[in-house]
C-alpha cells in the first residue's frame, strides 16, 4: 500500500443527485451514528463516466453485526466474510460491506486466495480491489471522491489497469481476467499494457478457477450491452479458446470474414437488450452457437432430417455443457432454441404439427432465437410474418414455464 495521502477530488456537481435514494439513506444513516461510509466500486466509476449504475454498494467502518442493529430492513449473508444486504420496496438491495483487509501473503506459486476475511481500512480495502477504476470511493458527507490506487487518473485516460502486480492478481483470482475482458468492452477501456501481457501470460490459470464463476461472467459479458466486443477481446486476448474452444475453432476456420455470422447475432443481442427485451441464459448461449449449428449441419452429406436436427445440437453444445457444469434448464432452452429454428420449416407445412410447435413450452425461447437472428441475417418479411403470426397465436403466457424437453408430452392411455 502507498504511504501517501489519497487524492481527494470535489464530485462533479450532480455526482449526490445521481446517487439512488435508498444508498443515500444507508450511508447518512452510517454517518449520523458516527461510522464511515462510502459509496465504492462500480456506482462510483459509472456516475463518474456518466452513466447508469445497475448497483450502488457502501463500504463502511462499521462491523456487520453493528450495520444489522441500525437497520431493521438488513440481513446477513456469507460465511467467510460477512455482508449485510440492506432491503428495500420492489426487491432492491443495497449491499453494505465492513472495509476489508488486504491479504498479507499471495502465493506466487498459483495459490488462490483462501484467508480474505479480515477487517480493515477504507485504504486496505482499495488495495484489495481488483481494478483501479473499481477502488473509488464517494464520501456524500464532504461530497468528494476519494481515490488510493490511481482510479481517476486512469478514468481520465480510459485505461484499464490491475491494483498492484498485474501476474499477482490474476494469480490469486483467474476470474479477474475475464473481468477485465468485460469491463474494457463495457466502458470501452484500454486494457493497460502490463495488464494485456499479463492475462496472455497467465491466461491458463483460468483452469484453476470455479466453473459456476466463469459460467456467470460469460452470462454477463452476455447481458452486459457488449457482448459483440466481448467476444472479440475474449478472442483477442486467447481466452476464447480456453473458455468456449467450440467458437475458437469456429473462427479459426479458413473463411472470408469467420467474425460475420457470430458477430452480428451478437450485436442483436446488444441491441435487444439496450431496447429493455429480457432474454434467458439458454437462449443467450443459444445465439453464440447458432452459427456452429448451422454449419454443422450444413456439413452433412445430405439435407438433414427433424430427427437428425437435435443430435447434433447435443454433439455441439455437450461438451461446453459437461464442462462448464451449466444448469440442465440452460441446456434444455438452448437445444430446443437451436433445433426450433428448422423444426419450424417442418411444422409450417401442416396446420396439426404448426399448433404442436407454437404450444410447445420451449416456443417463447426458440421465436426469442428467431427474432435475434432474423435481425442479424435479413430474414424476408414474409418469413417473419409466419413467425410472428406464431407467437401471436400461441403467446409466451399460454405456455407451461420451466420445460424446454423435446415436444408435448403425451397423455397416458
Amino acid at each position: 500500500m502507498s504511504d501517501h495521502a489519497p487524492r481527494r477530488e470535489p464530485a462533479p456537481a450532480d455526482f449526490l443527485d445521481r446517487v439512488d435514494e435508498d444508498a443515500q439513506k444507508v450511508l447518512r444513516r452510517l454517518n449520523q451514528f458516527d461510522y464511515h461510509g462510502y459509496l465504492v466500486g462500480g456506482g462510483v466509476r459509472d456516475l463518474l463516466l456518466d452513466g447508469t449504475p445497475k448497483d450502488f454498494d457502501v463500504a463502511t467502518s462499521a462491523r456487520p453485526q453493528e450495520v444489522r442493529k441500525l437497520f431493521r430492513n438488513c440481513r446477513l449473508i456469507g460465511r467467510r466474510f460477512r455482508l449485510a444486504h440492506i432491503l428495500f420496496l420492489g426487491g432492491k438491495v443495497i449491499e453494505t460491506a465492513t472495509f476489508r483487509a488486504k491479504p498479507a501473503e499471495v502465493n506466487r506459486d498459483g495459490a488462490l486466495i483462501t484467508d480474505d476475511n479480515e477487517f480493515g481500512t477504507p485504504e486496505s480495502d482499495a488495495h484489495r480491489r481488483d481494478f483501479t477504476v473499481n477502488a473509488l470511493f464517494y464520501d456524500a458527507a464532504e461530497d468528494v471522491i476519494i481515490d488510493y490506487v490511481g482510479g481517476l487518473e486512469d478514468l481520465e485516460r480510459r485505461l484499464l489497469r490491475t491494483i498492484g502486480e498485474p501476474k499477482v492478481r490474476f494469480c490469486e483470482d483467474p476470474v479477474r481476467m475475464l473481468r477485465a475482458v468485460k469491463f474494457a468492452a463495457r466502458l470501452d477501456l484500454t486494457i493497460e499494457p502490463a495488464t494485456r501481457a499479463a492475462i496472455l501470460s497467465e491466461r491458463f490459470e483460468l483452469e484453476k478457477a470455479a466453473l459456476p464463476r466463469l459460467l456467470e461472467e460469460i452470462y454477463r459479458m452476455m447481458r452486459g450491452g457488449s457482448a459483440a466486443a466481448s467476444f472479440k477481446l475474449l478472442d483477442e486476448l486467447a481466452l476464447m479458446e480456453l473458455l468456449i474452444p467450440e467458437v475458437s475453432a469456429f473462427l479459426g476456420r479458413p473463411a472470408a470474414d469467420p467474425w460475420h455470422p457470430l458477430i452480428g447475432i451478437l450485436e442483436a443481442v446488444d441491441a435487444a437488450l439496450a431496447r429493455g427485451e429480457q432474454i434467458e441464459s439458454g437462449v443467450l448461449l443459444a445465439t453464440f452457437f447458432w452459427p456452429l449449428y448451422q454449419a454443422a449441419l450444413s456439413s452433412l452429406p445430405s439435407k438433414p432430417s427433424v430427427r437428425e436436427l437435435r443430435p447434433v445440437a447435443e454433439a455441439l453444445v455437450g461438451p461446453m455443457a459437461v464442462r462448464l457444469k451449466m444448469p440442465k434448464r440452460d441446456v434444455a432452452v438452448l437445444l430446443s432454441a437451436l433445433e426450433g429454428q428448422l423444426r419450424f420449416e417442418h411444422a409450417r407445412r401442416r396446420r396439426a404439427t404448426r399448433a404442436a410447435f407454437g404450444r410447445h413450452p420451449a416456443f417463447p425461447a426458440t421465436y426469442q432465437l428467431y427474432t435475434l437472428r432474423a435481425e442479424a441475417e435479413g430474414e424476408p418479411a414474409e418469413r417473419i410474418a409466419e413467425w410472428r403470426a406464431l407467437a401471436e397465436e400461441f403467446p409466451p403466457q399460454d405456455h407451461e414455464r420451466g420445460r424446454g424437453g423435446r415436444g408435448p408430452r403425451r397423455r397416458r392411455r
